[in-house]
């Protein structure tokens, strides 16, 4: 088959689309899981609470974008929507008051832990399904794959 002539099912044997598909599924359980525990933050918000938690400080909202690599208009979006729901707090930067500094609230971190339950339960119920080789081969490969991107 030609470049021109790609196949549906070449294209969905592809590794953007398989980890595509199986990043859209593990949000998808995610959010289910957190939606039955009655937590209203969706999983694609989680990574903005998960870096505020483990750099234990506040952070600019540049800081939170930079870290994340995404759009610093996108984060503040999010970051608005979490502060609205009480899971962060913004604060001007006393240095500098144009900058704001974005830090968890109790609820914040309380979903936070509560998220790395979920996430070594779900990896554990996942990897329960592969011998300790195949686990140490699919985590190797996938270290891998990000140092090939990452050149």
């Amino acid at each position: 088959m030609t470049e021109n002539n790609i196949s549906r099912e070449d294209l969905r044997q592809t590794l953007p689309f398989m980890l595509g598909n199986a990043t859209r599924l593990v949000f998808k359980k995610l959010n289910s899981a957190l939606n039955q525990e009655g937590i209203p933050v969706m999983a694609e918000q989680l990574p903005i609470l998960m870096v505020i938690y483990f750099q234990e400080q506040a952070l600019t909202q540049q800081d939170i974008a930079n870290i994340l690599q995404k759009d610093k208009a996108g984060i503040q979006r999010s970051i608005q929507t979490l502060n609205k729901d009480g899971f962060l707090k913004i604060e001007s930067a006393i240095e500098d008051k144009r900058k704001n500094l974005i830090s968890l609230t109790a609820s914040g971190k309380f979903v936070c832990e509560k998220v790395q339950t979920f996430a070594m339960a779900f990896h554990k119920s996942i990897m329960e399904n592969f011998t300790t080789t195949e686990q140490k081969t699919f985590t190797s490969l996938l270290g891998k794959i990000a140092a090939i991107i990452e050149k």
